[in-house]
Protein backbone atom coordinates (compact mmCIF):
# COMPACT_ATOMS: atom_id res chain seq x y z
CA UNK A 1 0.00 0.00 0.00
CA UNK A 2 1.61 3.58 -1.09
CA UNK A 3 2.14 5.80 1.84
CA UNK A 4 -0.03 8.83 2.36
CA UNK A 5 1.23 12.41 1.93
CA UNK A 6 0.74 14.08 4.54
CA UNK A 7 1.30 17.66 3.14
CA UNK A 8 -0.30 17.20 0.43
CA UNK A 9 2.51 18.63 -1.37
CA UNK A 10 3.52 17.17 -4.71
CA UNK A 11 6.67 15.47 -4.39
CA UNK A 12 8.22 14.74 -7.40
CA UNK A 13 7.97 18.94 -8.96
CA UNK A 14 10.85 20.77 -9.16
CA UNK A 15 11.60 24.58 -9.14
CA UNK A 16 13.59 24.32 -12.75
CA UNK A 17 9.50 22.28 -13.70
CA UNK A 18 7.66 25.34 -12.41
CA UNK A 19 10.01 27.88 -14.16
CA UNK A 20 9.53 25.37 -17.59
CA UNK A 21 6.12 26.31 -17.10
CA UNK A 22 6.39 29.75 -17.30
CA UNK A 23 9.74 30.52 -19.17
CA UNK A 24 9.41 34.41 -19.16
CA UNK A 25 8.59 35.10 -16.10
CA UNK A 26 10.09 33.01 -13.31
CA UNK A 27 13.87 31.56 -13.42
CA UNK A 28 15.48 28.81 -11.28
CA UNK A 29 18.78 30.10 -9.32
CA UNK A 30 20.36 27.93 -7.07
CA UNK A 31 17.57 25.93 -6.13
CA UNK A 32 15.20 28.99 -5.46
CA UNK A 33 12.22 29.78 -7.62
CA UNK A 34 11.95 33.37 -8.52
CA UNK A 35 10.21 35.61 -10.57
CA UNK A 36 11.94 37.85 -12.68
CA UNK A 37 10.06 40.98 -13.09
CA UNK A 38 9.98 41.26 -9.42
CA UNK A 39 12.87 39.87 -8.20
CA UNK A 40 11.50 38.18 -5.54
CA UNK A 41 11.36 34.28 -4.10
CA UNK A 42 8.29 32.09 -4.69
CA UNK A 43 6.79 28.73 -3.13
CA UNK A 44 7.74 26.52 -6.43
CA UNK A 45 5.16 23.18 -4.95
CA UNK A 46 1.67 24.86 -5.08
CA UNK A 47 0.75 26.26 -8.41
CA UNK A 48 -1.74 28.36 -6.57
CA UNK A 49 0.72 30.63 -4.64
CA UNK A 50 2.44 31.10 -7.89
CA UNK A 51 -1.07 31.92 -9.95
CA UNK A 52 -1.70 34.39 -6.90
CA UNK A 53 1.47 36.01 -6.86
CA UNK A 54 0.92 36.89 -10.68
CA UNK A 55 -2.53 38.26 -9.69
CA UNK A 56 -0.71 40.69 -7.16
CA UNK A 57 -0.87 44.37 -7.91
CA UNK A 58 3.04 44.17 -7.12
CA UNK A 59 4.08 41.92 -9.62
CA UNK A 60 1.76 43.58 -12.65
CA UNK A 61 3.29 47.15 -11.75
CA UNK A 62 6.80 45.38 -11.91
CA UNK A 63 5.73 43.42 -15.01
CA UNK A 64 4.71 46.17 -17.19
CA UNK A 65 7.87 48.56 -15.80
CA UNK A 66 9.74 45.57 -17.04
CA UNK A 67 7.99 45.39 -20.61
CA UNK A 68 9.07 49.03 -20.46
CA UNK A 69 12.33 49.04 -20.14
CA UNK A 70 12.89 45.86 -22.02
CA UNK A 71 15.83 44.13 -19.36
CA UNK A 72 16.33 41.02 -17.95
CA UNK A 73 17.23 41.68 -14.47
CA UNK A 74 17.68 38.47 -12.77
CA UNK A 75 18.33 38.08 -9.40
CA UNK A 76 21.68 35.82 -8.53
CA UNK A 77 22.24 33.50 -5.95
CA UNK A 78 25.02 34.25 -3.16
CA UNK A 79 27.21 31.53 -5.27
CA UNK A 80 26.58 33.32 -8.24
CA UNK A 81 27.18 36.55 -7.16
CA UNK A 82 30.34 35.85 -5.53
CA UNK A 83 31.49 33.92 -8.53
CA UNK A 84 30.46 37.64 -10.69
CA UNK A 85 32.20 39.33 -8.44
CA UNK A 86 35.70 37.22 -8.31
CA UNK A 87 35.45 37.64 -12.40
CA UNK A 88 35.11 41.45 -11.99
CA UNK A 89 37.36 41.87 -9.37
CA UNK A 90 40.32 39.89 -11.99
CA UNK A 91 39.22 42.27 -14.55
CA UNK A 92 39.56 45.26 -12.62
CA UNK A 93 42.91 44.25 -11.46
CA UNK A 94 44.00 43.12 -15.40
CA UNK A 95 42.51 46.87 -15.70
CA UNK A 96 44.99 48.53 -13.28
CA UNK A 97 47.95 46.47 -14.25
CA UNK A 98 47.66 47.32 -17.89
CA UNK A 99 47.04 51.27 -16.86
CA UNK A 100 50.22 51.13 -14.53
CA UNK A 101 52.41 49.42 -17.26
CA UNK A 102 51.52 51.43 -20.18
CA UNK A 103 51.97 54.74 -17.59
CA UNK A 104 54.74 54.12 -16.97
CA UNK A 105 56.33 52.88 -20.68
CA UNK A 106 55.31 56.04 -21.66
CA UNK A 107 57.01 58.11 -18.68
CA UNK A 108 53.34 59.34 -17.81
CA UNK A 109 53.29 59.96 -13.90
CA UNK A 110 50.62 58.32 -12.31
CA UNK A 111 49.31 61.08 -10.42
CA UNK A 112 48.15 62.18 -13.65
CA UNK A 113 45.15 59.60 -12.89
CA UNK A 114 43.89 61.65 -10.80
CA UNK A 115 43.49 64.83 -12.81
CA UNK A 116 39.62 65.60 -13.23
CA UNK A 117 40.06 65.75 -17.32
CA UNK A 118 41.82 62.29 -17.01
CA UNK A 119 38.76 61.15 -14.93
CA UNK A 120 36.20 62.34 -17.35
CA UNK A 121 38.42 60.54 -20.20
CA UNK A 122 38.59 57.32 -18.50
CA UNK A 123 35.13 57.00 -17.32
CA UNK A 124 33.66 57.94 -20.82
CA UNK A 125 36.03 56.90 -23.48
CA UNK A 126 37.34 53.69 -21.79
CA UNK A 127 35.15 50.48 -21.09
CA UNK A 128 35.54 49.74 -17.39
CA UNK A 129 37.54 52.90 -17.10
CA UNK A 130 36.20 53.91 -14.32
CA UNK A 131 37.60 51.09 -12.50
CA UNK A 132 41.02 52.30 -12.54
CA UNK A 133 41.83 53.60 -8.85
CA UNK A 134 43.32 57.01 -7.97
CA UNK A 135 47.67 57.47 -7.73
CA UNK A 136 47.99 56.60 -4.37
CA UNK A 137 46.30 53.18 -4.24
CA UNK A 138 47.91 52.64 -7.95
CA UNK A 139 51.77 53.20 -6.55
CA UNK A 140 50.84 50.81 -3.58
CA UNK A 141 49.10 47.74 -4.84
CA UNK A 142 50.68 47.66 -8.52
CA UNK A 143 54.26 49.53 -8.43
CA UNK A 144 54.84 48.13 -4.35
CA UNK A 145 55.60 51.04 -3.40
Amino acid sequence: MKKANPSHLPTHITDKDRANQYPDVLHESGGKLFCTPCNCVLEHKRKSSVTCHFASAKHLKMLSAATERKAKARQLTFTEASTSKTLARATRNKICETWVSTCTAVNIPLSKSDHPAMRKFLSERVINGGAIPGFHQLQEKYLGM
